[in-house]
């Protein structure tokens, strides 16, 4: 803001948009594993975890 506190143009705060649905298959036609696994997914996600390259091939059992 300027020093004699008027703005020089309108300003418009930024809105969050809603959320889209979560495009995929429907929860019945995954397994009981699949569903805990995306739900983990969701959960480290919204925490802010991450995890190296690596870290996900030994998870998963894949060699390089």
């Amino acid at each position: 803001m300027p020093i004699d506190g008027v703005r020089s143009a309108r300003t418009h705060p930024r809105g969050v948009p809603p959320a889209r649905p979560q495009a995929g298959r429907a929860q019945e036609e995954l397994s009981e594993e699949a569903v805990h696994a995306l739900d983990e997914g969701r959960a480290d996600h919204a925490a802010g975890r991450t995890f190296t390259m690596a870290e996900i091939k030994r998870e998963l059992g894949i060699e390089s």
